[in-house]
């Protein structure tokens, strides 16, 4: 046996009593494992396998890159509130994980965004807003992803600063004096450069509290959502469902009102 510590991404059923764990691992990444008989009412696994718990655990790791480990027995659980009661929190932490889930390959050693994920987790728990806790990860994933936009300064001239939009056909942004360029630039406000030109480099350990308005937080998933979409190609189920989970707000609020 091993002890094996690790963040549960998401679980799915499997035969009648047992689980199928997807864990991003501290040690060797994004593993799946077996928990048997996980579901039943009385098993001691049954509190720990739930997402966007840390565990840690007496298991197995997988034998062969594709196969499953094992969960045996719980030693060590830490499991976050707000993420389990609060819908708008949940969702945003199924995206982070369906997004880290979607950007490495099984086994990859991924240490720096283990400590991420629990880092976003926590402050998400703590109350921080989870949709910029969300996007700050949604932007620093871009460059594992392979796209790594140029944030910090016109590609054409150097400036790094004064007004800027963003480009798809430079793959960052550009000044105000090359505009002309690109007639198809996204045309944002410089309050939405501003956060994602912040939230490219922004280390999660000092984000506490950041006010936003929900103007420049539309701007800011839209760009995010346009380069996903066009550059990466990459839609996660957990973004549709926070679409979907808006437009009900915004129908509700518009009904009150």
């Amino acid at each position: 046996m091993t002890v094996i510590k690790g963040v549960v991404l998401y679980v799915r059923n499997y035969k009648d009593n047992d689980l199928l764990v997807r864990i991003l691992t501290e040690t060797s990444g994004l593993r799946t494992f077996l928990a048997r008989g996980a579901k039943k009412p009385k098993s001691h696994l049954s509190a720990a396998m739930q997402p966007y718990a840390v565990v840690t655990f007496d298991g197995a790791f997988p034998k062969k890159e594709t196969g499953l480990g094992y969960v045996n027995d719980v030693q060590q659980l830490t499991i976050y509130q707000r993420l389990i009661d609060d819908i708008e929190a949940n969702a945003y932490a199924a995206l982070i994980a369906s997004l880290i889930d979607e950007t490495f390959d099984e086994g990859e050693p991924l240490t720096r965004w283990y400590n991420q994920i629990i880092l976003a987790f926590r402050k998400i728990d703590e109350g921080l807003d989870p949709q910029i806790i969300a996007n700050i990860f949604e932007i620093q994933l871009l460059v594992p992803l392979g796209v790594a936009p140029n944030w910090q300064a016109d590609p054409l001239s150097g400036q790094s600063d004064g007004r800027f939009d963003y480009s798809e056909k430079y793959n960052g942004i550009i000044s105000e004096n090359h505009y002309d360029l690109d007639d198809h630039r996204l045309m944002l406000d410089q309050k939405t450069v501003f956060y994602l030109r912040q939230f490219s480099v922004i280390d999660l350990r000092r984000v506490n509290q950041i006010k936003m308005s929900s103007t420049t937080k539309r701007g800011l998933q839209r760009v995010i959502d346009h380069i996903y979409e066009n550059q990466v190609g990459l839609k996660p189920r957990a973004k549709k469902f926070i679409e979907q989970m808006h437009s009900w707000q915004n129908t509700l609020k518009n009904f009150r009102q």
